[in-house]
């Protein structure tokens, strides 16, 4: 069903999460870029204080704004998982984690967040990694028929929506906001972020990007389309855009006392970028999972215990894994050539000039010498 209300307000949800993390920590809510990070964290068991806590937090909160939606609006939001073959949502998930650590980004990164702050970057990756994950659609549904297609249509639009959920959840998460934003900064600390991971996961819930029916419909132009999902992003950035616009014309650091503002490179080193949005965007297409859904849905869907949702608790425990690998591969690239420009040590010690001491006392020598010739 084409849902707009629904889709709207989730998208709105979304871009009040993504201001919520900047205008008050200066962290850009970038699920791929919390998430992997944070993992590497862990496995040089980092302590869990400033930028590390500030992770865990927002992704605990993704989980329960998850649970949530699921104990609300579990109908919607989380359908059954898609019947796939164990091997495609294996392969899918190496995809999006390669793709999303040598892309820096995904969805909520490049999209809510990358776009409204003029980033050349992300205004080349989200059109990269959505055509990648158009033609994978196209790819799957029609050329190699891995599932029955459908005939060429709009998707039904769904009237009346089902309002209920969504604006009960944009009211709290408003209300919500107002309180946080008055409680000592001492304590705020702790809720801005799960806050802002809980109504992540709730506006995820209520837009439909965590059903992969919906998101499979909306990259399938050559079926029955459903265009909920462009409702997502244009009310998510219609939400977060004035936030960073803010931020960065107004607003010298964020609320938090002790924090400044992430500023990611808006432009430059464009292969890797569109390198892993393709990557992202062919491991999008085969199963509609990106880094957001996957941790808000992997609970909701393992509760539900079938074949599907043990693959789909897979595939996020995959793009966990192939995030890390990656990242170690990526760097240890990076270091590579650096390594190799390096001067050795013993070349250094040739070429370089003797210090200043020892130079000054030859001198004096040479003087002396010269003045001791002379008096002979």
């Amino acid at each position: 069903m084409f849902t707009p209300v629904e889709s709207a307000i989730g998208g709105m949800l979304i871009g009040l999460s993504a201001a919520i993390s900047y205008l008050v920590d200066g962290r850009i809510a970038g699920v791929a870029g919390i998430l992997g990070p944070f993992l590497r964290g862990a496995t040089q068991l980092q302590p869990l204080t400033g930028g590390q806590l500030w992770k865990i937090l927002f992704l605990l909160g993704l989980v329960l704004g998850g649970l949530i939606a699921m104990a609300c609006n579990h109908d919607f939001s989380f359908p059954q998982a898609a019947p796939f073959h164990v091997v495609r949502y294996i392969a899918a998930a190496v995809f999006v984690g390669m793709g999303t650590r040598i892309g820096k980004g995904c969805t909520s990164g490049h999209g809510i967040c990358g776009l409204p702050r003029f980033s050349s970057r992300s205004w080349v990756a989200v059109p990269t990694f959505m055509g990648m994950a158009i033609a994978t659609v196209a790819l799957t549904r029609h050329a190699f028929k891995w599932e029955q297609p459908r005939p060429w249509a709009v998707a039904e639009l769904q009237w009346p929506p089902k309002w209920e959920f969504p604006v009960a959840s944009l009211g709290a998460s408003a209300l919500l906001t107002f309180l946080m934003l008055a409680l000592p900064t001492r304590i705020q600390r702790y809720v801005s972020p799960t806050l802002a991971g809980i109504i992540f996961g709730v506006g995820l819930g209520c837009a439909g990007m965590t059903s992969q029916a919906k998101v499979l419909d909306f990259l399938d132009f050559g079926g029955t389309w459903d265009p909920s999902l462009a409702f997502v992003m244009g009310c998510g950035i219609m939400v977060s855009g004035p936030a960073f616009l803010y931020a960065e014309r107004e607003a010298s650091k964020p609320l938090c006392s002790d924090c400044s503002y992430e500023k990611p490179p808006k432009h430059g080193n464009y292969f890797p970028l569109i390198l892993g949005a393709c990557f992202f965007g062919i491991g999008w297409g085969l199963i509609g999972i990106c880094p957001g859904p996957a941790i808000a849905g992997v609970v909701p869907y393992l509760v539900d215990g079938d074949g599907p949702g043990f693959s789909f608790g897979l595939a996020f425990v995959v793009i966990c894994l192939t995030w890390l690998i990656t990242d170690r591969v990526v760097v240890y690239l990076e270091k590579k050539p650096a390594a190799a420009q390096a001067p050795q040590a013993s070349d250094i010690e040739k070429t370089s000039p003797q210090p200043v001491d020892e130079q000054k006392a030859e001198e004096k020598a040479e003087d002396e010498n010269e003045v001791f010739e002379a008096a002979i």
